[in-house]
């Protein structure tokens, strides 16, 4: 073999590893910008009796966060007010985003969590025309609910588990689609409920005091009659 045909041989050798080495950087680029997003939520936030949390600590903000907190014990037939949701998003390069929602299931906490949104109740967001969001600068978005719901409502004793998402409808790519913040993708938010894991605090329901006092009483009663 000659000399240039050995050089020529080496350098195609060099040139082909070169390639195969830059092969990754290119797999691990393109995987890292699949996860830019036109359209998005980036913060999601709530108040439950005058304490505004923020779902995840991953949204920015002084609150304490709301997923996997422990909201305290309440008495049956007491009030645990939801009073305000709020959800922040983007749209970038011309798309939108509209229908803010928040949706919400109060379960016993020994049950499954659900990934089915027909088992969750929805607050339409009426800060907007129509539960749309409205502008806080850039392109950015906040959809916001304020009104009254009593978490306690309904329930008796035992400890509860109250799970949440943050919803958004997007426009993006020429299609519809719902942006679904929760535990598994906190930004942008996950497309499909399948993947959903929902952000949850717990709650403990307990017996009016009312109605301890009058079972202590009748446990007294009880012990003098077999006195």
């Amino acid at each position: 073999m000659s000399p240039d045909i050995t050089r020529l041989t080496l350098n195609q050798i060099h040139e082909t590893m070169k390639v195969l080495k830059l092969i990754p950087l290119a797999i691990a680029l393109l995987s890292t910008s699949s996860t830019f997003a036109a359209t998005g939520i980036f913060g999601g936030y709530l108040t439950v009796a005058g304490t505004k949390y923020k779902s995840s600590s991953s949204y920015g903000g002084g609150e304490t966060t709301f997923n996997a907190l422990s909201l305290g014990s309440y008495q049956a037939g007491g009030t645990l007010n939801l009073t305000q949701f709020e959800t922040l998003a983007f749209a970038d390069g011309g798309h939108s985003t509209f229908e803010f929602a928040f949706a919400y299931r109060i379960r016993l906490s020994s049950a499954s969590v659900s990934t089915n949104p027909v088992d969750y109740a929805f607050l339409v967001a009426n800060n907007g025309n129509g539960g749309n969001g409205v502008s806080i600068g850039g392109n950015n978005e906040k959809g916001e609910w304020t009104g009254t719901v009593n978490l306690l409502s309904g329930l008796s004793n035992g400890t509860y588990s109250i799970d949440i998402v943050h919803k958004a409808g997007a426009w993006e790519g020429g299609s519809n689609f719902e942006r679904l913040a929760n535990i598994n993708s906190t930004q942008p938010g996950s497309t499909s409920w399948a993947a959903v894991s929902p952000f949850s605090a717990s709650f403990t329901v307990v017996p009016e005091a009312s109605t301890s006092l009058l079972g202590a009483l009748g446990s007294i009663l009880l012990l003098r009659r077999r006195r």
